[in-house]
C-alpha cells in the first residue's frame, strides 16, 4: 500500500472523494466535517452544524454541493463554494447511516436506523419516496451507477435490491411534492414512517417476509402526479431481490461499477459476492479472513479485486479470480470504519479511529525504457514497443500470465542491440526476468535480485539488496562477477557502459563494475528514486520525492530544484531538464532557473522531447503526445549561454510577453533586453535607469512628468557625466542648490551669476550667500549680510578683504564707534586670507565620453529602432511634444514671484519646461531674469567629436577622505568618523567584547556629525592634516579624546555626585563609559578612567537601591549592608567621606541593646570583643568589615565564588549565575 495522504483527527465515520478535484470529505464522530486537499495535504475548511456524529457524506458528481447525514436525524445539503449549509431535509426518526447523490437525477438517497430508506429531490427539497421493508437498522443504501436500482443492507441479516424505475418514470416530467402536504415527520398526512405497523394508505408496511427473488416489501409513492395522495397503493419502488445468506447483521452492500455483481459485508466476518440477472440473484462467492466485524467492502473500479476494512484493524484486498487474500494492511491501534474508492483514478481512502488515510494499492508509473527511437514499456500483461518516428505500436511478449492480482513490474531495461528486455518485479525477495524479443523464447530467464540494468552489449547488472552486492551476468543469465558493497543500496540505475549508479538513501554512488570500485559520490541527496540522463550522457537528474538534483556525469552538483508537490518524471532536451509534477510540466535550466510549460489534469510520465512535441505515458500505460511552447526556456537558455544572435531573433519573431519574462531579464542583469518587451513608461524608466540608457529614460520621464522621476534621472545623469541632461532634470524640479553646485563644478561662472540673480529675486538669503561664495564676490557677500541685519559681520568682511570705503559706509550705517571697531579688529586673525574659489582652467560643458556596454553590445544596432517603435506605440510625436511644452511654458509664466516652486495640485514638477533653450525668468517664477541656456540633452550625443579622447577602460572612483580614515586605524572613533559603523562595532567587539551597541547610538551619531562641516549641497570632511591634499594620508580631527572626556563628561558627572543627584550621576558616569568605549586603547590612563567610572556607577547604584528599599519596604538587615558596601567603592576622597557618613548614620539605627545605650558603652563593648563584628551579628547584617569581598554589580550581594563573572570592558564583577547576561554597569557587553 502506498500512502498518499494521512490526517490525524477524531474518529472518521464517513468519506467521499470529489470526482474531479483532489478533494476528500471526512465526517467525524464529534460532529465536524473536514474538507481536505489530499494532494497538497492541506485542510481547506471545516463545517460544524450537526449535533452528534456525522455518519454519511457525499459529493455531488457535477454541482458544487455535498450532502451529509448524522445522528441528529438531519440531512444537510451544503454548497462548498459558498461554504455554508443551503438547507436541511427532515423526515427520518433515527440516526442516518449513509447519504448518496444519484448520478443523473437530482436525488439523494438516505438510510436510517428508523428501518427506512428515503429518496429526496434536492432541487425541490422534498421527499419523493420512503422504502420500507427492512425490520432492523438500515446500515447502507446507494444507487446503481447506471440502472434504476438501489441496494440496501440491514441488521436484519438481509441485502435488498430495489427497482425504482417507476419512480423515475413518475418524476421524469418534473412532478413535485408541495410542502403543504408534508406532515411533521415528512410523511404525507402526518403518517408515521415505521415499518411493520399500520402501513397507512395502501397498506405497504411489513417486514422482510419474502424469499429469494420475492418481494418482501415496497415503497410508498407519496403523491400522485397532480399532487393528490395515491389511494390505490401504486408503488414507485419495489423490492426486486432479497438476498439472504449472512448469519448476522449486514453493514454494507455495494454494486459493481460495470458488472451485475453486488458485494456485501457484515458482522458475521464474511464478505459475499452476489450475481444478478433479470429475474433472480444468487450468492456467487464468500470470502473469510477478518477477525472482527466488517464495516465496508467495495469493488476495485478497474481490477478483479475486492477491498474491505474491519474492526480488526486491517484492510484486506481479495483476489476475485483466485479467491484468496492478495494483500493485507494493518494498523496497530486503530479500527477501520469506512472505505471508499475514487470514481476515476486508482485511489482509495479509509477512515479509522484517529483519522483517515488516502492510498493506492501499487505504483502506477509504467515500467519503460527508451533506446534511440524505440520506446519499450509494460502495458497490462504485455511488453509493448512504440516507434517514436512512425507512431506505430506492437506487442512483443507477455510478461504476466494467469488470472488474478499480480504485481506490476517497476523497472525495465532494454538492450536494442541484442533485442533483450530486463524486467524487475518488486515481489518479496526480488525477481528479475530476462526476455529475448527476437526469438521464440516462451519463458524468461529468471534471476534473483531486486533491480536489473544493462551495462553493456551482452552484460547486465543486478542489485541484490539481501546480499548487499552487485551481480554481473551475461545475456544468457550466467553469473560472471560479484561486487560487494560497503553499505546497503536501495536503488540501482544504468550509468553508461560498465557503470551503475546506486542510491543509498542519503547519497548517490557511481560504480565501475570492471574495476569493482567506487568512482564518484554525491552526498546529501536523500531517497533518490529515479535517474534521467541527457542524450550525450553529460548530465544526469536525480529525482527524489520533492527534490531534483542536476549533476554532471561525474556527479558534480550543478543545481537543486525544490518542489512543494511530488516529482513524477523527467527527461532532458539538450541541457534543459523537462520534468512533471502532479499538476504541471516544468523546465529547469542548468543554472537552476525553473518555469512552467503547461498544466496537467492527470500526471504524465515523460519519455521524449523533440522541438515542441512531448511524448509521454499516462497512468493507463498509453502513449500520448502534446505540443507545448518551448520558446521561453530556449530564450532563457540562449541568454545563459550568451547566444545573443538567437536571443535577438526570438525577440523579433516570437511572442514573448509577460511580467515573468521582464522580471527574469531584470533579475539576471539584462534590463536592456527587457526594454524590448515593455511599453509602460514607469517600467521603461526603471529598466532604462538600470541599464544606463538615459535617452530612453528621458523619454519615459517626459511622459510620466513627475518630480521623483526627474530627480532620479538627474542623479543617474550626474553619475554618468551627462551634464546637459543633469542640468535639465534639475531645472525641471527646480533644485537650485544642486544646480549651483553643478555650475561651480563645471566652471560655468556666467550661469552662477544668473543663479545669484535668481536667488535675489526669490528672496533666498542662503541661496544668495551660497552663490556669492561660489563666485568669490566679497561685495555680494557683504550685501547679503547687510540685508540680513548682520552689520558688524558685514563690516568685518569688508575690512578683512580691503574694501575700506564699503566698510566705512557699513560702519556709519551701523553706528559703530572707533573703539568698537578697534575691538572688532583685534579679533581678526593676522593671517586671514581671501576665500576665493579656484578659477576654472577649462570649463567642463561637454558630456563625459561613454563606452558601449560590452555585455549587451549586440543590441546597439537595434536600440534606435526599438526606441522609435516604442515612442510611436505610445503615440508621441515631436509636434505633440512641442505643443505640450508651449502649454507648460505658458502655465509656468503665471507663477507668483514669491512662490517659485508652485502650489496646489499643479506643482512645479507638472509644469516644468522641456526645451531648455526656451527657459526664461517666467519659467522659474520670476519677471526679470533668465536661466542660463543649456544645449539640448541627448544621451547619444556624448563624445563622438573628432579628436575626442577615446577611452577603452572605464575609470574607477578614487578613495574619499572618510574611506582613508578607517584604513589601518584601530580606534573605533576613527571608523565612526569615517562612517564605517560596522567596522567600528567589530573593533569594539574584538577588543572589549562589546555586543550591545544600542546604548552607543547617541554617541555614534554625534561623533559622525561632528566629523564634517555641512554647507547646503556640500559636505566637507574635517581633516586634522588638512594641508595635505593626499586623501590616503588624511587623518580625522580628534573630536573625542580621553582628555576631553575627563574634562567635560566626567567633570559633570562628579558635580552631579557632589550635588546628591544620584540618578542623573549614574546616567552621566555611564555616559563616560560609553564615550571611553569609542576611544579606548591600551593606555593605563584610559584604563584608570574606565575603572573610576565603573566604581561610581556601581557604588551609586547600590546607594540608589538602598534608598528605594528604605522608601518602600525597610529592611533592618539589608539597608545597613548596602550602606557598608557603598564605602568600599573607589571614589574620590570627598565622595568617600560622604559614603562613610551615610554608613555611620545607617548603622546607628541598628536596634542592638548594647549599642543603643551610648557611644561609650558601644566603644567598650567593641574593645572587649575585638575581632568579632558584634554590631553585625546582633542585627543579622550580611557584612564583615574584616573580610571584605567583591560585591555583585547586579544583586549587590557579596561574591564568595572563586571565579565570579566579569565584564570584559569595564571589569565589573557579578555572581556566577549572571554569566551571559548584559553587564549592569556599562550595558555594553555580556558578563563572562
Amino acid at each position: 500500500m502506498l500512502t498518499k495522504f494521512e490526517s490525524k483527527s477524531n474518529r472518521v465515520k464517513g468519506l467521499a472523494f470529489h470526482a474531479k478535484r483532489p478533494w476528500i470529505l471526512a465526517s467525524l464522530h464529534n460532529g465536524s466535517i473536514q474538507w481536505w486537499d489530499y494532494r497538497m495535504g492541506t485542510l481547506l475548511d471545516r463545517f460544524d452544524e450537526h449535533q452528534g456524529p456525522v455518519r454519511g457524506v457525499a459529493f455531488h458528481p457535477t454541482q458544487p454541493l455535498f450532502v451529509s447525514g448524522g445522528d441528529d436525524y438531519k440531512i444537510n445539503v451544503w454548497n462548498y463554494k459558498q461554504r455554508r449549509c443551503l438547507f436541511t431535509l427532515h423526515g427520518h426518526l433515527d440516526y442516518i447511516r449513509t447519504v448518496f447523490f444519484h448520478h443523473e437525477a437530482p436525488w439523494i438517497i438516505s438510510a436510517s436506523d428508523d428501518y427506512t430508506i428515503r429518496i429526496w429531490n434536492w432541487q425541490s427539497r422534498t421527499c419523493l419516496a420512503v422504502l420500507t421493508g427492512h425490520n432492523h437498522y438500515v446500515m447502507s443504501a446507494q444507487f446503481h451507477p447506471k440502472e434504476d436500482l438501489v441496494v440496501s443492507a440491514s441488521l436484519d441479516f438481509t441485502v435488498r435490491v430495489w427497482d425504482i424505475s417507476g419512480l423515475r418514470k413518475r418524476h421524469a416530467a418534473g412532478s413535485g411534492t408541495p410542502a403543504s402536504l408534508m406532515g411533521a415527520s415528512g410523511m404525507p398526512g402526518g403518517m408515521g414512517g415505521m415499518p411493520g405497523g399500520m402501513g397507512g394508505v395502501g397498506g405497504m408496511g411489513g417486514g422482510s417476509g419474502g424469499g429469494l427473488g420475492g418481494p418482501g416489501g415496497a415503497a410508498r409513492s407519496l403523491l400522485m402526479d397532480d399532487g393528490r395522495a395515491d389511494l390505490f397503493g401504486n408503488s414507485d419502488a419495489i423490492v426486486k431481490y432479497v438476498l439472504e445468506g449472512h448469519d448476522k447483521g449486514v453493514n454494507w452492500a455495494a454494486f459493481h461499477p460495470t458488472l451485475p455483481l453486488i458485494v456485501s459485508a457484515g458482522d458475521d466476518r464474511q464478505i459475499k459476492i452476489w450475481r444478478m440477472s433479470e429475474t433472480k440473484a444468487w450468492e456467487m462467492d464468500t470470502f473469510r479472513g477478518h477477525y472482527n466485524n466488517i464495516c465496508n467492502a467495495i469493488f476495485h473500479p478497474r481490477a478483479e479485486l475486492v477491498l474491505s476494512d474491519a474492526e480488526d484493524k486491517t484492510i484486506r484486498v481479495w483476489d476475485m479470480a483466485r479467491r484468496t487474500i492478495a494483500q493485507t494492511f494493518r494498523r496497530e491501534n486503530d479500527r477501520f470504519w469506512v472505505l471508499v474508492a475514487h470514481p476515476h483514478i486508482n485511489l482509495f481512502a479509509a477512515g479509522h479511529d484517529s483519522g483517515l488515510i488516502v492510498f493506492k494499492l501499487e505504483r502506477e508509473r509504467p515500467a519503460m525504457a527508451l533506446a534511440q527511437s524505440s520506446l519499450v514499456f509494460v502495458q497490462g500483461q504485455h511488453l509493448v514497443q512504440y516507434d517514436l518516428q512512425s507512431k506505430q505500436e506492437k506487442t512483443l511478449v507477455q510478461v504476466k500470465r494467469g488470472q488474478g492480482f499480480q504485481v506490476s513490474p517497476r523497472y525495465l531495461s532494454y538492450n536494442p542491440t541484442e533485442k533483450l528486455a530486463l524486467v524487475s518485479v518488486p515481489v518479496e525477495g526480488g525477481l528479475i526476468e530476462l526476455y529475448s524479443l527476437d526469438t521464440a523464447q516462451r519463458d524468461p530467464v529468471k534471476l534473483h535480485g531486486h533491480v536489473g540494468a544493462f551495462v553493456g552489449r551482452n552484460r547486465l547488472a543486478v542489485l541484490d539488496k539481501t546480499a548487499v552486492a552487485l551481480h554481473l551476468y551475461d545475456s544468457r543469465g550466467t553469473k560472471l562477477k560479484e561486487v560487494k558493497l560497503p553499505a546497503p543500496a536501495t536503488e540501482m540505475f544504468a550509468a553508461g557502459i560498465g557503470h551503475v549508479a546506486l542510491s543509498t538513501g542519503t547519497s548517490v554512488e557511481l560504480w565501475d563494475l570492471q574495476q569493482g570500485a567506487l568512482v564518484a559520490e554525491l552526498t546529501n541527496v536523500n531517497n533518490v528514486k529515479y535517474l534521467a540522463w541527457s542524450n550525450d550522457m553529460a548530465h544526469v537528474a536525480l529525482l527524489s520525492k520533492h527534490v531534483i538534483t542536476i549533476c554532471t556525469k561525474q556527479l558534480k552538483q550543478l543545481a537543486v530544484i525544490h518542489e512543494t508537490i511530488r516529482v513524477k518524471s523527467a527527461v532532458f532536451d539538450g541541457t534543459v531538464l523537462i520534468y512533471t509534477t502532479l499538476n504541471h510540466i516544468k523546465y529547469a535550466l542548468p543554472n537552476g532557473d525553473t518555469g512552467i510549460l503547461c498544466t496537467l489534469e492527470q500526471p504524465l510520465y515523460l519519455v521524449h522531447v523533440q522541438n515542441d512535441t512531448i511524448t509521454a505515458l499516462t497512468r493507463d500505460h498509453k502513449v500520448t503526445t502534446l505540443t507545448v511552447d518551448t520558446t521561453e526556456y530556449r530564450f532563457k537558455l540562449a541568454l545563459v549561454n550568451r547566444q545573443y544572435a538567437a536571443v535577438l531573433n526570438m525577440i523579433q519573431t516570437s511572442n514573448l510577453i509577460g511580467q515573468s519574462i521582464i522580471a527574469y531579464l531584470q533579475k539576471k542583469g539584462y534590463p536592456d533586453v527587457a526594454l524590448h518587451f515593455v511599453q509602460d513608461p514607469p517600467t521603461r524608466f526603471e529598466l532604462a535607469l538600470e541599464c544606463g540608457q538615459l535617452d530612453v529614460a528621458q523619454q519615459a520621464a517626459e511622459t510620466m512628468n513627475n518630480p521623483q522621476a526627474w530627480t532620479r534621472l538627474g542623479t543617474e545623469a550626474l553619475r554618468q557625466g551627462h551634464i546637459a541632461l543633469a542640468e535639465t532634470a534639475m531645472q525641471r524640479v527646480k533644485n537650485l542648490p544642486s544646480l549651483s553646485l553643478l555650475y561651480l563644478a563645471t566652471g560655468q561662472a556666467d550661469k552662477l551669476h544668473k543663479m545669484l540673480t535668481i536667488a535675489q529675486h526669490r528672496g533666498d538669503v542662503m541661496g544668495c550667500m551660497q552663490n556669492a561664495v561660489y563666485l568669490g564676490s566679497v561685495e555680494e557677500r557683504a550685501r547679503v549680510l547687510v540685508d540680513a541685519g548682520q552689520l558688524s559681520l558685514a563690516w568685518l568682511t569688508c575690512y578683512t578683504h580691503g574694501l575700506t570705503e564699503l566698510a566705512e559706509q557699513i560702519a556709519a550705517r551701523a553706528g559703530l564707534s572707533p573703539e568698537q571697531l578697534e575691538e572688532i579688529k583685534a579679533k581678526v586673525p593676522a593671517d586671514a586670507a581671501l576665500l576665493v574659489p579656484p578659477r576654472p582652467v577649462a570649463p567642463m560643458v561637454d558630456n563625459w565620453p561613454v563606452l558601449d556596454a560590452a555585455q549587451n553590445g549586440y543590441f546597439s544596432n537595434h536600440s534606435a529602432a526599438a526606441t522609435t517603435s516604442a515612442t510611436q506605440a505610445q503615440g508621441l510625436s515631436s509636434a505633440a511634444v512641442a505643443a505640450a511644452m508651449e502649454s507648460v511654458t505658458a502655465d509656468v509664466q503665471q507663477l507668483a514671484l514669491d512662490d517659485g516652486w508652485g502650489d496646489g495640485a499643479g506643482d512645479a514638477s507638472s509644469r516644468a519646461v522641456g526645451n531648455v533653450d526656451e527657459i526664461d525668468e517666467a519659467g522659474w517664477g520670476f519677471d526679470d531674469m533668465d536661466l542660463p541656456s543649456v544645449p539640448t540633452a541627448s544621451a547619444t550625443a556624448s563624445a563622438a567629436q573628432p579628436g575626442a579622447l577615446q577611452l577603452d577602460v572605464i575609470p574607477l572612483q578614487g578613495p574619499s577622505k572618510r574611506q582613508a580614515w578607517a584604513r589601518g586605524s584601530t580606534a573605533p572613533v576613527d571608523h565612526i568618523l569615517a562612517g564605517s559603523f560596522e567596522s567600528a562595532f567589530a573593533v569594539m567587539n574584538r577588543t572589549h567584547g562589546i555586543t550591545h551597541f544600542a546604548p552607543l547610538k547617541p554617541e555614534v551619531l554625534s561623533l559622525y556629525s561632528a566629523g564634517a562641516a555641512h554647507v547646503a549641497a556640500l559636505e566637507l570632511p574635517l581633516a586634522e592634516n588638512w594641508e595635505n591634499t593626499d586623501p590616503l594620508l588624511s587623518r580625522p580631527v580628534a573630536v573625542l579624546t580621553p582628555a576631553s572626556v575627563q574634562s567635560t563628561t566626567a567633570a559633570e558627572a562628579a558635580q552631579l555626585t557632589s550635588q546628591g543627584n544620584l540618578a542623573a550621576a549614574v546616567a552621566q558616569w555611564r555616559h563616560v563609559l560609553h564615550q571611553l568605549a569609542l576611544v579606548a586603547s591600551g593606555d593605563a590612563s584610559v584604563r584608570a578612567q574606565i575603572d573610576q567610572a565603573r566604581e561610581y556607577v556601581h557604588g551609586l547604584s547600590m546607594e540608589l537601591a538602598r534608598r528605594e528599599l528604605d522608601a518602600t519596604s525597610p529592611d533592618p538587615a539589608r539597608s545597613p549592608a548596602l550602606a557598608a558596601f557603598f564605602t568600599h567603592a573607589a571614589l574620590q576622597p570627598v565622595h568617600v567621606q560622604l559614603a562613610l557618613r551615610l554608613r555611620a548614620g545607617c548603622w546607628m539605627r541598628i536596634p542592638a541593646p548594647a549599642v543603643a545605650q551610648n557611644a561609650r558603652q558601644f566603644i567598650a563593648l567593641a574593645d572587649a570583643n575585638a575581632g568579632t563584628p558584634v554590631d553585625a551579628s546582633v542585627a543579622g547584617v550580611a557584612y564583615d568589615p574584616l573580610h571584605v569581598v567583591p560585591v555583585c554589580a547586579k544583586s549587590f550581594t557579596p561574591i564568595h565564588a572563586q571565579e565570579p563573572a566579569k565584564c570584559r570592558f569595564c571589569h565589573a564583577t557579578c555572581q556566577p549565575e549572571a554569566r551571559g547576561e548584559t553587564c549592569p554597569v556599562c550595558k555594553l557587553t555580556n558578563v563572562q
